[in-house]
């Protein structure tokens, strides 16, 4: 059983070292047999390569190497695996800097073929299945997400203007930057899909005189949240929430349509249906802004550990998918921007947050779930710093006119914008 799980690793691994330790056995020493001539993905230190574990015998180190996703996320939940030499933050390093050797390697392609192909079915997102998936992640305890998100819980990718930005204002530049990417003007309806728990739409509200925005999410915390907040702030007559899919939206127009974080939980096979939608629901001198995480590379399913515990049903698009739906539509794309290390950085002031105050989570959140929600954090953000990662924003429109012929009114009226916010 260990000759095997050995055997197997050797072939998972093109960087780094790893020791393992099993009850009453020597410890097991591994290293790729070559030097691998292809480099991590990205330029990952030396010394967060040489890494230390323990498990509990060797059924569950071979049956880690046959199914490491989801099981390396497990054992660490349930302390089966033990990171002996190195950080939490230099194992996820070495996992992510020998991912494409996996992916490569005889069982890392059965395991891939396997996984994409029940992946296919896990992202299927009827009505129904939509409602229950995005309840069980968005509507955990407010204690849990006012622990680590920015005051106004922007819950996706800030803009990092400079390294010292806190998130603070990052995410008020993010805000800005998509309010700026609208080209809104007074009087205006403009519909936030998958509106969160309302901060940004609050921050559209703030940018253009007399607009309307309405906000829809399935989330029945957030709608709750932001209804009430809507209710305290006295903002009824420029803002709305309901909670309503984005199917169900009957022939309502918008001249301004945005959505962000929403495009990743429609599923893959749904990118064609949630891109008419927004045809469907735009008026004929709209204009739309599109903020999702996507994927470089082939397209690929969603991690089953991501899946079954953090984000049920979720599916991050490539671009060519993106465009293929878009190609569907009567839509023009009118601007695409790819931000790249910001997520990065947003998930690690998300998990310094965490960690600093976790001790203030209610008792209902136990260590296996902090370890869990560790996990999640900083897996996603060496995602986006060493593997295929990515989020874009689309902007688009019906018309060529509707939008400026240069980018220069970008930066112009996101100067203007931030200082409302």
């Amino acid at each position: 059983m260990v000759t095997l799980a050995i055997f197997i690793l050797r072939q998972m691994l093109s960087v780094g070292q790893l020791k393992i330790s099993l009850p009453g056995q020597p410890d097991i020493v591994i290293a790729p047999r070559k030097r691998s001539r292809k480099k991590p993905p990205a330029p990952i230190p030396e010394d967060r390569l040489k890494i230390a574990i323990s498990l509990p015998d060797a059924s569950a180190l071979l049956a880690l190497v046959l199914r490491p996703d989801p099981l390396i996320g497990e054992y660490y939940m349930r302390g089966d695996l033990g990171i002996k030499e190195g950080s939490f933050e230099d194992f996820t390093a070495f996992l992510f800097g020998n991912i494409n050797a996996w992916r490569h390697s005889p069982s890392g392609r059965i395991y891939c073929y396997f996984a994409n192909f029940i992946g296919w079915f896990a992202s299927l997102n009827p009505l129904k299945r939509a409602r229950r998936n995005v309840a069980h992640h968005y509507d955990l305890t407010d204690q849990l997400f006012d622990l680590f998100l920015d005051q106004n819980r922007q819950y996706s990718c800030a803009y990092y203007r400079a390294a010292e930005d806190s998130l603070a204002l990052a995410q008020r530049q993010k805000m800005a930057r998509l309010a700026a990417k609208l080209c809104l003007r007074p009087g205006m309806r403009v519909l936030d899909i998958g509106c969160g728990w309302g901060g940004l739409a609050t921050a559209i509200s703030k940018c253009s005189d007399n607009l309307q925005v309405t906000g829809i999410t399935l989330s029945e915390n957030q709608f709750a949240y932001f209804k009430k907040a809507i209710m305290t702030a006295g903002r009824q007559d420029s803002l709305s929430v309901e909670l309503c899919d984005y199917r169900k939206l009957g022939n309502r127009r918008f001249e301004r349509i945005i959505s962000v974080g929403m495009l990743e939980h429609v599923g893959r096979q749904n990118l064609n249906r949630f891109m008419a939608a927004i045809d469907r629901h735009l008026t004929k001198d709209g204009v739309a802004v599109i903020h999702s995480i996507g994927r470089n590379g082939r397209a690929c399913s969603t991690s089953p550990w991501l899946n079954k515990y953090i984000f049920p049903g979720g599916y991050l698009p490539t671009l060519r998918q993106m465009m293929q739906a878009i190609e569907k539509t009567g839509l023009k794309i009118t601007d695409i921007e790819i931000m790249r290390l910001h997520y990065a950085e947003t998930l690690k002031h998300w998990r310094t947050a965490f960690e600093a105050e976790k001790h203030q989570l209610p008792e209902e959140y136990d260590e296996n779930f902090i370890r869990m929600w560790r996990f999640y954090l900083i897996c996603s953000e060496n995602y986006f710093r060493y593997a295929h990662g990515m989020v874009f924003q689309i902007q688009l429109a019906r018309r060529q006119r509707d939008v400026p012929q240069t980018r220069d009114y970008i930066t112009k009226d996101e100067a203007s914008y931030i200082k409302r916010l």
